[in-house]
This record gives C-alpha cells, structure tokens and sequence, in this order.
C-alpha cells in the first residue's frame, strides 16, 4: 500500500475562535472542511505561546529549550537557532524516501550578514522556499523570500497566495511523482504586519479597521488552502495525503481567543490552545 503524503498547514498567530469551525467569524470554507472531512480537536495546543519555540517543537517532538530554540528569534541579532543535531519530521521522512519542501515563514533561524546558521536543507528539506521571519513590509507585495539560498527582491501578491503558487509549482513541476511527498506550508496571516484585498477587508469592516484586516487575512489564506486542496483532488493524491491544519500560538487578540485566558506569549490557554 503506498505510503501517505504529509502537509503541515501552520497559521501564524491564529487564535483559537478565528475560522469558521470553531465558530468563529471569518468564513472559511477550506479550512471547515478539513474539519468536516477528518477530525477537528477542540483541545489541540501548540508547543509554545510564541513562533519559534512553537515550530521547533512541532519539527522535532522535542521541547524547544532541548532543541537550541529559546524565545522567537531575531537572527541579525540573536545566535539562537534550530540546533544542526536535531532529528526533524523531514529528515525521517527523507530517510522514508519521501521528497520534502518547505514554503513559507521559517523563523527557526537563516544566515544573516553577520551569522552563519543551518537553512531548511539543513535541517531534511530538499526544496525551501521561506522568509527568515515575518513577510515585510507586510503580506502584500512582500521583499524577502529566499528560494534555496537565493534572495529573490519583491513579489507581486499577497503572502498567503504566493507561498501556494510556489508549492504547486514545485508539486506539478519539480517533485519525482513515484516517491510520496511532505510539506511544510507554513503562512505568515494572520501575524502583524497586515495586508490583505480590499474586497476581503470590506466584508469585515472598514478598510482602516485593523480587526476587519486581521479576519480578511484568513479568509485570504483560506483561499489559498483552497486552491492546493483542488490541486490535491485534481491530481488524485488527495485520498492518499495527511493533512494536519493547526497555529504556532494563540492570538494577540482578546476577542478571538474564544474567550479563553491570556494571549500570544502567554502560558495561559489563550496563548496555548489552538485550532486543529
């Protein structure tokens, strides 16, 4: 029987009553039928209440102190990084025979004009595609992507959208279709900086509102999710794939943590506790 692909799908500062299956007020039909079609937890945690110790414990098993990870990182500042000794999901897997990819936010440390540190192929991936923290100068447009060491300048879009396109090109264009798959799409939304299409904001509130561009993020990214979903379908690796939805922490929000205590950075639920 073959063996199944695997995705990580990570939102970034996700709170716990955001998307629409755990009644929250973004609509996102994608994401609603992950839980629809699988299984949906209501109490899933994350491995911290901030990204990088958060990450590094969901790529290893491990917790975060262990792994060489201590708060979020700050690369040109900081020498943390994901440990090189480290055992990752991706380097299990590539020992499996899978092919692995990473797209999207990092934040478990790159080289940095002043530091050397590991990259994504250092660490089990094969193909990476990643900004170093937060897409800047916000999800729109963003400067900073980095595609296997090489920087690549400015990219028309949203952030959400081309860490997707990027994904699918590699999916239909790059991998080896006789060996299973495992990725890593890990989203910069709805994490500050914001931006997001004005159409989306509008449906939320006004254009300078910030909580109406903090849910259109989502939706945008639900779109996103939405797109590699059909790819999955159309391409008939869709009843063969392990899809696990879920955030790096809670979020910085008080109204969407459902209700529950404290925010992001906090050991409290709310900080802790997440879709999934």
């Amino acid at each position: 029987e073959p063996r199944p692909n695997v995705i990580i799908l990570l939102a970034d500062d996700l709170g716990y009553r955001d998307v629409g299956c755990y009644n929250g007020p973004v609509r996102t039909p994608a994401i609603d039928s992950l839980a629809s079609a699988g299984m949906r937890f209501t109490d899933f945690y994350s491995g911290s209440a901030v990204c990088s110790p958060s990450r590094a414990t969901l790529l290893t098993g491990r917790h975060h102190i262990r792994a060489g990870v201590y708060s979020w990182i700050h690369d040109e500042k900081q020498a943390s990084h994901l440990l090189k000794r480290e055992v990752t999901l991706a380097e299990v897997l590539k020992r499996e025979g899978y092919e692995t990819g990473h797209f999207g936010k990092w934040h478990l440390g790159l080289p940095s004009s002043s530091r050397e540190k590991p990259t994504p192929a250092d660490h089990g991936f094969d193909y990476w595609f990643a900004t170093g923290n937060n897409a800047q100068p916000n999800h729109r447009n963003p400067v900073n992507f980095i595609r296997n060491g090489e920087e690549l300048g400015g990219l028309d879009g949203y952030s959400c959208q081309i860490v997707v396109d990027e994904a699918l090109r590699w999916l239909e264009e790059e991998r080896d279709e006789r060996r299973p798959f495992f990725l890593n799409v890990w989203f910069h939304e709805p994490h500050e900086p914001l931006a997001a299409p004005e159409e989306l904001v509008e449906r939320y509130g006004d254009l300078g509102d910030r909580a109406a561009v903090y849910s259109a993020t989502i939706e945008n990214t639900d779109r996103a999710i939405g797109r590699l979903l059909a790819s999955l379908r159309e391409s008939g690796a869709w009843e063969n794939t392990l899809i696990l939805y879920a955030s790096d922490n809670g979020s910085y929000l008080n109204e969407r943590t459902g209700g529950l205590r404290g925010l992001k950075g906090s050991n409290w639920e709310g900080g802790i506790r997440v879709p999934g």
